[in-house]
């Protein structure tokens, strides 16, 4: 009997949690080791028959993310992201490092360095330092407290993955960026709720 293709994402989304946690392992979310395991998730992105649309809901609006493979406790999060044309995220933080690569579409990320010594509550001031552009072949990597925005460009979706040093349900307090403003907004913490 074959092997669907839902047992074999399955099985390809768990052994590439495998290779994570033992690259992570070495030496903890270092720039080197996210790069490293950007390169693992680009080439997971990479199986594009893994990921038919037909086994994925689209959103009802903007954005929505599909659990690949969540691990129990603190573990890591795999997503599988669609967002639609148009969609964008204000500069924020995850407080927790992100590796992201495309399936399909195309999605840029901004980043930027905030300036502001942080002691004042709402406060903050940031700069761009830099962009990237995930398209199919090519991801991204952040380390905790870096902080992006993003836009989904052109007139298709941007299917991707997404891997979280935590699980969605268990991020801390997202802070959001308003440069216009020089403003800042934090998100409630979801580590002791979950």
């Amino acid at each position: 009997m074959p092997i669907s293709i839902a047992t074999k994402r399955q099985r390809a989304c768990a052994a590439l949690m495998r290779q994570v946690h033992a690259i992570e392992a070495a030496e903890g979310p270092t720039p080197s080791v996210l790069h490293a395991i950007k390169q693992k998730l680009v080439a997971l992105a990479n199986k594009t028959e893994l990921f038919p649309l037909a086994d994925f809901e689209m959103p009802v609006s903007q954005g929505r993310n599909h659990p690949l493979l969540v691990e129990e406790n603190d573990g890591y999060g795999l997503y599988l992201t669609i967002n639609l044309p148009g969609k964008e995220a204000a500069p924020h933080d995850h407080g927790i490092w992100c590796v992201n690569a495309a399936v399909s579409g195309i999605e840029k990320h901004e980043f930027f360095r905030r300036t502001d010594d942080g002691k004042t509550p709402g406060h903050a001031q940031i700069v761009k330092t830099g962009e990237v552009v995930v398209r199919p072949g090519q991801g991204m990597a952040m380390a905790d407290h870096d902080i992006h925005s993003t836009i989904v460009e052109g007139e298709e979706p941007a299917i991707g993955l997404a891997l979280y040093g935590y699980a969605l349900a268990r991020f801390p307090a997202v802070v959001w960026f308003h440069q216009e403003f020089a403003s800042t907004r934090a998100s409630p913490s979801r580590r002791l709720a979950a």
